[in-house]
């Protein structure tokens, strides 16, 4: 039914017969400060997203400490710290929730929403029993509710920024890094502890995207565990260098070559053999293909679906019949041909690790080790400010966007 729902929204969006009711939000929630979040009113396009108040008594939050419309809480739990935030970053998955078409946020949240993963900022609140103090600079990641200034999160989720680090580069670290390196403990990479690659003598792996967020940080990070031949896979000749500076030993790009010939650079970069692991992001366009060039123990991880969505600001009754069309081509993966080629196929969506406090603590310790000793580059940042949230949807969704986006919360922020 909620899926639904985010279709007809979309569709009457498109048809512009829907428009963000912009009632004033003041009559709703008195005593108001100077405090804004931008939230997402219904599916649809960028002219769903404003902005609005926040009251002086409250903050937003993600949906893990309370499941309220607009992600307002007062909690005073003894696990939870209040964060001014100073910067945000944007995510591809925003836009998806902007379209209707995040299952974790129309599940345990619905619309409105106030989107967004990674924070930095200033610690203003917290428990006595904490070892943080007011006033430290931290990076963190909330599901959902990090488009704002003042944000309640779980004390598992903020680490110290180091103090080489300014905030909008640990605003934009979050997401990436958690995402990349779940993504190499499910591929057999331990990240946690010793960096050991256990199953089998191939330490290949191939990367999607490896110039993107995630793509970047798990090009580092599996360097970092040992892995001897990177190979990465880039859309545009202009992308090769940075590649190969993140840490690929190999990039092969997409530009002005057709399927064929890129795939065949692909079995070439590895001398024919298949690869112990393949990171893809693609959806339909190369899920079957990435799968057929796994080795023997070999493991596809999937962590998202980006071919499989269309590329305007809002979705038309011809987007839904692409996405449709899409999904029907999407491979299946027959568990018994899993068997006998001992191949398998993972994916995962961090958005839904709500219960798993533990791991993701564990995740954020690696990181800021990582961080704290300068063992990776940070990505690239490219700053916006609070009300240019639309643009920057826009941009993110025409794929011209390079490196990470970021926006300040604060016009006079030195950090």
């Amino acid at each position: 039914m909620n899926q639904l729902k985010a279709v007809l929204s979309t569709l009457t969006d498109w048809a512009g017969i829907s428009r963000p009711t912009l009632k004033n939000v003041d009559e709703e929630l008195p005593n108001f400060g100077d405090d804004r979040a931008v939230e997402i009113v219904n599916p649809g396009g960028t002219s769903q997203i404003r902005t609005l108040k926040i009251p002086s008594n409250a903050t937003t939050t993600g949906y893990n400490i309370a499941r309220r419309t607009k992600h307002l809480t007062t909690t005073d739990r003894e696990d939870i710290v209040e964060v001014s935030v100073s910067h945000f970053a944007i995510n591809f998955a925003d836009v998806c929730i902007r379209l209707g078409l995040y299952e974790s946020a129309i599940r345990n949240v619905g619309y409105p929403i106030i989107p967004g993963f990674d924070i930095s900022g200033t610690i203003t609140s917290l428990p006595p029993s904490s070892n943080f103090k007011i006033g430290q600079r931290v990076y963190g990641a909330t599901l959902f509710g990090g488009y704002t200034t003042k944000l309640s999160i779980p004390i598992n989720q903020i680490r110290v920024i180091p103090d080489y680090v300014s905030n909008e580069q640990a605003a934009a670290l979050p997401a990436v890094s958690l995402t990349a390196l779940h993504a190499l403990m499910i591929a057999g990479f331990p990240v946690i502890g010793k960096c050991d690659i256990p199953l089998g003598k191939n330490k290949s792996i191939l990367i999607h995207s490896a110039s993107g967020g995630v793509g970047g940080m798990l090009v580092q990070f599996a360097k970092l565990c040992g892995v001897d031949n990177v190979v990465g896979v880039v859309g545009r000749k202009n992308k090769v260098e940075y590649a190969i500076s993140l840490g690929c030993d190999k990039v092969v790009y997409k530009e002005g070559k057709g399927k064929k010939e890129w795939w065949k650079e692909v079995e070439e970069a590895n001398n024919g053999v298949g690869y112990k692991a393949i990171f893809d992001a693609n959806g339909v366009e190369t899920l079957q293909t990435s799968y057929d060039h796994l080795d023997m123990c070999g493991r596809l991880v999937v962590y998202g679906f980006h071919t499989n969505l269309d590329n305007g600001t809002s979705l038309s009754p011809l987007s839904w019949l692409r996405m449709i069309v899409g999904f029907l081509k999407m491979p299946r993966f027959d568990a018994m041909q899993m068997t006998l080629d001992s191949r398998a196929v993972l994916g995962f969506n961090l958005s839904f690790f709500e219960n798993e406090t533990e791991l993701i603590g564990d995740y954020f310790d690696t990181i800021t080790k990582w961080l704290e000793e300068k063992k990776f580059q940070l990505p690239k940042v490219n700053l916006y400010e609070m009300d240019e949230v639309a643009q920057t949807h826009e941009l993110i969704q025409s794929g011209k966007s390079i490196g990470k986006i970021v926006v300040r919360t604060n016009k006079n922020e030195l950090k």
